[in-house]
């Protein structure tokens, strides 16, 4: 999966299964024309200021799901806006150490966080801090030291990152550090509350060789356990297939001191695709995704598995096909072969549901490439073909059964611009998920929103119509209160900021 696209990004918010609604509507209000930068054109809301909201651009792309801390080339341009969406403050990020790079921007009660490392080459040691802005968007206080290991043993694969518990008072910096014999592997967890304090250090080992397991997503629970979803493969092969890999769960429970080493599978089905959160309401982690009865990479239907993160007492795997009349609806992405399964799906987030069931999203994406040799440049050329599609938007009860099952349908397609316009943006309010999106890749589309009620009744308007001529920067958009999305656009090839309010 392309790095481009946030494929387990994890939204927990309590998704209200009783809601709905008679109609719905939203209230847009737009920034005056602001000044674009070229030199940073990747941009991302960051969240809420007092009085305003950051937003940070850089020069390179948002689309990992986990900071690479390895992006030395990467500049930030942190900007903070007032609830008028008027710019007050803007200026270069650099972190507050010779030769520093920064690994992470995230918002915390208001304020810039930003965690930053530096390198002793004498050493071989790399040090990690973490350390506020303030209102003028100058470094505040001393820097938090948050670790410092040897370099030889991380991997490269997976290097260090910082995620956050939903409730935005915790934060958990990671890394995996792999033995000298390549037999064995461990991940250490430090947590920090918000306050920069260090809660704890832990150190998750086991016996299995590195190259017969990968780490796919982390969650930090509001309690201040940690967890890990990983992917166990069998064979050297190291390849998703069914009798050759398995979805494993290893956490900390941080109360406890207990750890906890469960294997996700089920004997006459492939799971081939899986996310992971942390249910706050009911206090457990839920693992929920796709599976397949065949032996391609593909969807047959949902599994469901949770476990109580006081006991680590689990369920049992639960599993519900998705019905004809709803494959009936993929007819356009079928396979020559009219599959009754589905491709090229993958789980962008879950929503949690305030009963212990939860939501899925998903988005259709997939990307080619053509290379050949050009006779007047003398020299290979290179194009890569961004192709995003419709949304499965499922709800699932505790039990793994299907409540209900929906698809937003679009067509975003584009080259060479890493899916800049494409993919949409969500919001969850009053019970009722919102998606925006640009209908096509394309200066005459318009802009749509969906909405979604608990009890899947589905509903698409046009916010903009093409003769606006107005293209959503929909993966930068941010959700920053219970009501208001704030989300970059251009309109006439002018840059704007707008917000869309929810009633």
């Amino acid at each position: 999966m392309s790095a481009i696209k946030n494929s387990i990004i994890t939204l927990s918010l309590v998704f209200l299964i009783g809601s709905n609604y008679d109609c719905f509507s939203q209230q847009v209000k737009w920034s005056a024309p602001l000044s674009d930068d070229n030199k940073h054109p990747y941009l991302k809301i960051l969240g809420e200021a007092p009085g305003g909201f950051y937003m940070v651009r850089s020069n390179l792309s948002f689309g990992s799901t986990r900071v690479r801390s390895g992006f030395k080339t990467r500049k930030y341009i942190l900007q903070k806006f007032s609830s008028a969406m008027s710019l007050q403050t803007e200026k270069e990020l650099l972190a507050p150490a010779e030769a520093g790079v920064i690994a992470d921007l995230e918002v915390i009660d208001e304020k810039v966080l930003v965690v930053f490392y530096t390198f002793d080459k004498q050493d071989r040691t790399y040090s990690f801090f973490a350390q506020y802005l303030d209102a003028a968007l100058n470094y505040s206080g001393p820097a938090a030291l948050i670790d410092k290991f040897a370099s030889e043993n991380i991997d490269d694969d997976n290097l260090p990152g910082v995620f956050y518990s939903r409730n935005r008072k915790m934060l958990a910096f990671t890394y995996r550090q792999i033995a000298k014999d390549k037999k064995s592997q461990s991940f250490t967890a430090v947590l920090l509350d918000s306050d920069l304090n260090n809660i704890y250090k832990k150190e998750i080992r086991f016996q299995i060789p590195a190259r017969l397991y990968a780490p796919l997503t982390y969650v930090l629970s509001n309690e201040g356990n940690f967890y890990v979803l990983g992917i166990r493969f069998l064979t050297d092969k190291k390849v998703k297939a069914p009798g050759e890999s398995f979805y494993t769960l290893h956490g900390y429970n941080r109360i406890s001191g207990l750890y906890c080493d469960k294997e996700i599978k089920i004997e006459d089905k492939f799971l081939t695709d899986a996310s992971v959160a942390a249910d706050a309401y009911n206090k457990k982690i839920v693992v929920s995704g796709y599976y397949s009865d065949k032996t391609t990479y593909s969807t047959a239907g949902i599994f469901y598995y949770s476990m109580d993160e006081d006991s680590f007492s689990d369920s049992k795997v639960f599993t519900s096909a998705f019905p004809t009349s709803y494959l009936q609806k993929f007819i356009g992405e079928r396979k020559e072969n009219k599959s009754r399964e589905l491709i090229n799906y993958s789980i962008d987030r879950l929503i949690l549901r305030n009963d212990g069931g939860v939501g899925l999203a998903a988005e259709s994406f997939y990307q080619t490439t053509r290379t050949y040799w050009d006779y007047y440049t003398q020299t290979m050329i290179s194009h890569y073909y961004y192709n995003f599609g419709s949304i499965m938007v499922i709800s699932v009860h505790p039990d793994g059964k299907l409540h209900w099952t929906n698809l937003v349908s679009k067509e975003q397609s584009s080259v060479d611009d890493g899916g800049f316009y494409s993919s949409y943006a969500s919001v969850n309010s009053g019970g009722i998920l919102y998606f925006i999106y640009n209908k096509y890749v394309s200066e005459r589309s318009s802009v749509l929103i969906t909405s979604i009620d608990g009890q899947g009744n589905q509903k698409t308007d046009v916010l903009f119509n093409e003769v606006e001529r107005v293209s959503v920067l929909a993966t930068a958009a941010k959700q920053i209160d219970e009501e208001t999305l704030i989300m970059p656009a251009y309109r006439e090839n002018k840059f704007y900021l707008i917000t869309v309010s929810f009633d």
